[in-house]
């Protein structure tokens, strides 16, 4: 879609393709100098992205475009890489990926990258971010990137950010970071990462994608967290996602995110007031990016004061009606040219007349809890609704109570192409139709992710935000349906009294058992400890369960996804029945399990809970799929014992994003890992040395 010249909004940006295998992006991938492939889309068009219904009209679009250029830096590792000879002068020559992100030699006049795209699965994010870090190191420290502030931060990022992206940011620029690295980069950088993937795409041949839907919500995370950050983000992704074409809104998640995604507001104030003419219209372009900036800050103190009022409504202060009726804020109503008029110090409470240079050192106190952004990420991780959807499908599907011994060892069951009509199951169709699979999603994503959920943001949000829970579930129509059903993350944690238990662990470690007593006592608390997942947690959980399960089957986006298997020719019968077992080598499994239901697990851990109590279907879950994977990525039943930690002490914990891979345990542990900066320019704190003792680490 980028790459089709004869759109004019495509005129004025440059696109290049940096991957492993030329054969794809590349017309005949025996040479560099091959030109780029022609990729053709077809889109296929509904009447609403919001509810894709099989049974509504849809239309189809075709798109016809290619990239500017493709670097392929091969499969040979590092180490090939860094064997390339010297190109004849004092300088070391550039590797294809290096190239690709300066644009020196490149084959294209669009210079150094303004913003750099993760096009792969969730598992493959760490080691491309090793690359990357590898490659920018070298070019920062050869002044090949440009600088800051005359040249605007490159960003990274992925169009899915589950999976710890952030975490996996640290891990990689951490290990990769050259000794004489002085903590500082030339040319800044910037995170980011949308919550849901935009596209449901399918490519079967080399040049052909069908582009089956987009994702009716576009909501991203940014590192660092500031104004500045955020204005040019949507301006990259605004462009990179069609969004003044399709009418699609760009939305930021974190403390900084609007009143309804659990912020303060400041996203939105930001954007109204930037939206003025006074902010907008300069003489020059250094007078424009200062105003731009002096409008965000303006934002900035607008939604502070307003956020306290809506707070104090809160919390019982006033009532909203009045919050929402009361008048705005002083900073709103009087100009600093009003304030110097009466005599007013433009320093005390008031804009000042050119703001820029007290935008530089100022900054809202949202973006100033988190200036990593390290809750917006959380969210994308915690809120995605794939890694819970795929591993309970995969278990549903491929389940055989007549041949029980096979199908518990592999996932092998009977299919008959014939029969069905379908050369493999459908997914979603045929997956999602099994009442384990909606049950199993419901038990999950319902409960006991939720339970995840709220104690954690009790632990790391400040009062009065939910960053994390105000994006719990899927699709928006779910989430609402799970809202007035009494079934949000702040319900389910409070009827569990899962958060109220780890909420006690914690102030147990920092001050003692004795003190937990104290308090106990003096709040009137009393009776019997009841904290615990328990049947019946989950209001109407049967008629959630069949929703779930028909939604799916009857999603147009997703009802003609084949199933990821392997089929067994030699057990063909004479009807056409073959077996069939599903492939532990696709992302169904690589994604989700490692990167999605393991992090809820190692979190649950991390709180305090008991894993076989209060995550037992998540439990169910992974010791069910990695069998099938024959890894170990939690403790199976029968190692359990007395005093074992179920996630840190399994053997290939270390292949997962849980916090236990990379030697997290405690929750002041994470605390102090999220401190860090996602590129690697913070230094001395302790976070550091956990992380480089920690089993990931030892393996890289």
């Amino acid at each position: 879609i980028l790459g089709d010249k004869s759109t004019p909004a495509n005129a004025n940006h440059v696109l290049r393709v940096a991957t492993r295998s030329g054969h794809k992006y590349l017309d005949d991938d025996n040479t560099n100098k091959a030109a780029p492939r022609v990729w053709r889309c077809t889109e296929k068009k509904h009447i609403s992205d919001l509810v894709a219904a099989d049974f509504l009209p849809t239309r189809l679009i075709t798109h016809v475009g290619a990239p500017d250029s493709v670097f392929v830096y091969g499969g040979g590792g590092d180490q090939q890489e860094d064997n390339e000879k010297k190109n004849g002068t004092t300088e070391e020559s550039l590797n294809p990926l290096e190239r690709a992100i300066s644009g020196v030699h490149a084959p294209d006049n669009g210079g150094s990258v303004d913003i750099i795209i993760l096009a792969c699965p969730v598992s493959a994010h760490f080691a491309l971010l090793r690359r990357i870090a590898k490659a920018m190191y070298n070019l920062d420290r050869r002044g090949l990137l440009g600088r800051s502030p005359a040249r605007p931060p490159i960003f990274i990022g992925s169009l899915y950010a589950a999976g710890g992206l952030d975490w996996m940011s640290r891990i990689a620029f951490l290990k990769e970071r050259p000794a004489d690295f002085n903590g500082t980069w030339k040319r800044s950088l910037g995170l980011f990462g949308l919550k849901a993937f935009p596209y449901l795409t399918k490519s079967l041949k080399a040049g052909e994608v069908t582009l089956h839907g987009r994702f009716p919500q576009l909501q991203v995370a940014v590192s660092p967290s500031n104004a500045g950050s955020r204005s040019r983000v949507k301006m990259l992704l605004d462009r990179v996602l069609q969004n003044n074409e399709t009418g699609k809104k760009l939305e930021f998640l974190g403390l900084s995110s609007n009143e309804f995604l659990g912020g303060d507001g400041t996203c939105d104030e930001e954007l109204q007031v930037m939206k003025e003419k006074d902010y907008t219209t300069a003489s020059s372009s250094a007078v424009a990016a200062a105003n731009a900036y002096g409008g965000a800050k303006s934002a900035m103190i607008i939604a502070a004061q307003t956020h306290k009022q809506i707070k104090n409504a809160k919390e019982g202060g006033v009532s909203a009606s009045a919050a929402a009726a009361a008048a705005a804020p002083p900073i709103i109503m009087t100009s600093s040219s009003a304030a110097a008029a009466n005599g007013h110090s433009s320093t005390k409470n008031h804009l000042p007349p050119k703001p820029a240079i007290d935008t530089i050192v100022t900054q809202s106190l949202a973006d100033q809890a988190d200036p990593f952004s390290s809750l917006a990420f959380l969210s994308c991780t915690l809120n995605s609704t794939n890694q819970i959807l795929h591993p309970c499908i995969l278990v549903a599907l491929f389940r055989d109570e007549a041949n029980s011994e096979r199908n518990e060892q592999d996932g092998t069951i009977s299919w008959n192409p014939t029969k069905e009509l379908t050369p493999l199951p459908r997914f979603y169709a045929d997956g999602a139709a099994k009442i384990e699979a909606g049950q199993l999603i419901t038990a999950i994503a319902g409960g006991e992710m939720y339970f995840v959920i709220d104690a954690l943001e009790r632990l790391l949000s400040p009062r009065g935000y939910d960053p994390i829970s105000a994006l719990h579930g899927g699709e928006p129509v779910g989430r609402k349906f799970m809202n007035i059903l009494g079934n949000s993350p702040h319900d389910m944690g409070s009827r569990s009294g899962l958060t109220n238990l780890a909420l006690k662990t914690e102030f147990a470690k920092l001050y003692g058992s004795e003190s937990v007593k104290e308090a106990a006592a003096g709040g009137g608390g009393g009776g019997e400890d009841t904290s615990g997942n328990r049947a019946g947690l989950i209001n109407r959980e049967k008629m959630l369960a069949w929703c779930m399960s028909t939604g799916l089957r009857h999603n147009s986006r997703l009802n003609a996804v084949l199933s990821p298997c392997i089929v067994d020719e030699s057990s063909r019968q004479e009807d056409g029945t073959i077996q069939i077992r599903p492939n532990p080598q696709t992302r169904f499994f690589t994604d989700d399990t490692q990167h999605g239901l393991c992090i809820g697990l190692g979190l649950a851990e991390l709180l305090g809970f008991d894993l076989e109590r209060d995550m037992p279907q998540t439990l169910y879950v992974v010791r069910r799929l990695q069998k099938w994977m024959k890894k170990e990525f939690v403790l199976p039943q029968e190692k359990v014992t007395a005093g074992s930690k179920i996630v840190s002490d399994a053997r290939d914990v270390w292949e997962t994003s849980a916090p236990q891979a990379f030697g997290v345990k405690t929750v002041q542990e994470l605390k102090k890992f999220l401190q860090l900066d996602v590129f690697s320019e913070t230094h001395g704190l302790n976070a550091e040395g956990v992380l480089r003792k920690s089993g990931l680490m030892a393996r890289l």
